[in-house]
């Protein structure tokens, strides 16, 4: 049975006049594609910020519980942060800092803003690389793997993101997002710009290359028949309301 990585229970998130997230539960399990659905405004990417513990708005987070059973079943992240506003939240951000592109990484919906377009694609795979544990025997090695997991020529090391094509920098962001083997990939709405046949190679890839890592997959995601395709569970956002769906 695969490990489950977030358990979350309750989330809530207020800004000044409204509700943003009302009452989600759900938990992310390991080795499994959990796709993040909901119409525009429902909190699919707050909801995924509030995984790795980036709560940016005031109030914020009200209501909750946040676990990573993968490294300890107990803590919960979340203690001594509902309803203490800001000042709180910027402090766990900081208790949470080594987690994110490590315990899990983020790949944002425009592969630009993935990426540096100051350093080359080799040089941020290496510094994603360090973040590892145990670091491998050959950075110039495993960068030219990464490279050609995710269907790129070594040559790309050396290009910066500006001088490739967005399909190409799709495929170096997902890189990036592997590269310091995280327990989990979040990927938001990584189809987004992509025409259908470029959006299907690079999802799919997503999902070969994070199963192949033995890491969990959450996806963003509007559209419906990528996630019938590839979901293996469901979380289903309704507006101001939360449910977690079944097997897709």
């Amino acid at each position: 049975m695969s490990e489950p990585l977030v358990v979350m229970e309750g989330l809530t998130v207020r800004a000044p006049t409204r509700t943003l997230v009302d009452g989600v539960s759900f938990t992310i399990q390991g080795g499994r594609v959990t796709a993040l659905v909901g119409p525009s405004g429902a909190g699919k990417s707050l909801t995924a910020r509030c995984v790795m513990c980036v709560l940016d708005v005031d109030p914020g987070l009200v209501g909750g519980t946040l676990r990573y059973p993968a490294i300890d079943p107990k803590t919960d992240w979340y203690e001594g942060v509902r309803g203490e506003g800001m000042p709180a939240q910027r402090k766990l951000l900081a208790r949470t800092r080594h987690l994110r592109g490590a315990y899990f990484t983020y790949s944002p919906q425009a592969a630009t803003s993935a990426l540096n377009p100051g350093r080359t694609i080799g040089r941020q795979l290496a510094m994603a690389i360090a973040r590892r544990q145990t670091p491998p025997d050959s950075m110039a090695a495993e960068i030219r793997r990464i490279l050609q997991q995710v269907g790129l020529e070594p040559r790309a090391a050396g290009a910066l993101p500006g001088e490739l094509s967005g399909g190409m920098a799709q495929r170096a962001a997902l890189a990036i997002a592997v590269a310091p083997k995280p327990r989990l990939v979040i990927a938001d709405e990584p189809e987004t710009g992509l025409d259908p046949v470029l959006r299907r190679a690079v999802v799919e890839l997503l999902v070969t290359v994070c199963k192949d890592e033995g890491a969990g997959l959450l996806l963003i995601s509007h559209h419906q028949e990528t996630v019938r395709r590839i979901a293996d569970d469901v979380i289903q956002l309704r507006g101001q309301h939360g449910e977690t769906g079944g097997a897709a």
